[in-house]
């Protein structure tokens, strides 16, 4: 049984997607099926979807992957209060509630992303374009990770052609979130969602990935990863 209580978690995405308080107690029994995982009282309180995602997914070491729909105020208020069943019921019932989006399981993650009207074409494109070859070392940063990717000659392409741009979040704090120090990955003729639903999927920290709009509309691409010397069970507070 793994417990988490959280009251503030990864202020790299609290600074993307702004504040959000959650009290989580989840418990996750392993399955090869990411959709019949039993979840127990989750409980989550969020200012925004991203932050939503990134405690379901760090606090139940859940691989998620979010694209972020069209003209959303990704600061919606997002909550949950879910007393036990399976991920998939709980998925279904947020994008109930939340009819833009639709959610599956791809490539070992579970990948939340808008419905036909709703998505951003520069994020479709990113998403399914193909990349020739990709590698991750050892000791790299989540950040580092991203700006690699972004910077492969056919990602680059796609922006230059869409005319858009780029720009990391910017990271404050003592710790740089990592995709584990002994992480590495090597793939070859795959998609950017692809590589990235394996990055969560494999990692032993990083297990959250968003594509999305920053305020002065430029790109945003993120991993949010726990510190991989962290206890299963912890307890943070703001």
């Amino acid at each position: 049984m793994v417990k988490v209580i959280l009251r503030l978690i990864i202020p790299l995405l609290t600074l993307v997607f702004g504040q959000f308080d959650t009290l989580a107690q989840t418990r996750v029994q392993k399955s090869q099926d990411l959709a019949v995982i039993q979840l127990e009282n989750v409980q989550i309180k969020a200012h925004s979807i991203g932050s939503f995602f990134s405690t379901l997914a760090l606090s139940s070491d859940i691989p998620i992957g979010l694209e972020i729909a069209f003209s959303k105020d990704t600061r919606t208020p997002y909550a949950v209060d879910f007393k036990k069943g399976t991920l998939s019921e709980l998925l279904t019932q947020f994008v109930t509630e939340h009819t833009e989006y639709a959610w599956e399981i791809r490539d070992g993650a579970v990948n939340v992303f808008p419905k036909k009207g709703y998505r951003v074409a520069l994020f479709e494109d990113l998403l399914k374009t193909r990349i020739g070859r990709f590698s991750v070392k050892e000791n790299t940063s989540c950040a580092a990770l991203v700006e690699s990717l972004i910077t492969t000659s056919e990602i680059t392409k796609v922006l230059n052609v869409r005319g858009a741009k780029y720009r990391a979040p910017d990271l404050t704090g003592f710790y740089i979130p990592q995709v584990g120090r002994k992480f590495v990955l090597e793939v070859s003729n795959s998609t950017m969602k692809s590589i990235l639903n394996r990055v969560v999927r494999l990692s032993p920290t990083a297990k959250f990935w968003v594509i999305a709009t920053n305020s002065d509309g430029s790109l945003n691409v993120s991993l949010a990863a726990n510190h991989e010397d962290a206890k299963k069970e912890i307890q943070l507070w703001r």
